[in-house]
């Protein structure tokens, strides 16, 4: 599986949100400046987050975006799942089956003389394994929140406005 380079930017996205002050939302302009992606590019992946209702947008001078749900409350699988979908990484078509499945297993064995016909490990058990690991992986997603990584001070989540720092330190 090779997930989008959009995630990665999600997730900064999120994670930035998390710390920002939940009465100021954060400016998209200064946020696509902060990543160095383009604000276009930054409005697809803003429009991902909030079908997810993780974040929305806010019209106006004072506009921006700000997250829907306290950090705490969403975890990396919901940026994930927001980003890359729900779709299965590897989809059971039937083909396995159909090839390998021996529907006529005994019209098999005595077309090539076979006394018998042990498959310790069928072919098919190959997909399950896939799906297996998907769910772990998917599971561990969902072990960690955004305000699980996000920095602490004096013992408590960071809380602050990052406008005046994005202006000072954005990429150029």
């Amino acid at each position: 599986m090779k997930a989008k380079p959009s995630l990665e930017q999600a997730l900064c996205i999120v994670a930035l949100l998390g710390i920002q002050d939940r009465e100021v939302p954060l400016h998209g302009r200064l946020i696509a400046k902060h990543l160095g992606i383009s604000t276009s590019y930054l409005k697809k992946i803003v429009q991902k987050l909030a079908s997810a209702q993780i974040v929305k947008t806010i019209s106006g001078r004072n506009g921006g975006i700000v997250l829907m749900r306290d950090p705490n409350q969403i975890t990396l699988l919901d940026v994930f799942d927001a980003i890359e979908g729900t779709v299965p990484f590897v989809k059971n078509t039937g083909l396995v089956k159909k090839i390998f499945g021996f529907d006529q297993k005994p019209k098999f064995m005595k077309m090539y003389d076979l006394p018998d016909l042990k498959d310790q490990q069928p072919i098919a058990n190959a997909l399950a394994v896939f799906g297996d690991a998907e769910q772990r992986y998917r599971q561990e997603l969902a072990t960690l929140s955004i305000g699980q990584i996000s920095p602490l001070s004096a013992g408590h989540p960071l809380q602050l406005d990052w406008t005046a720092w994005i202006r000072q330190h954005s990429v150029e």
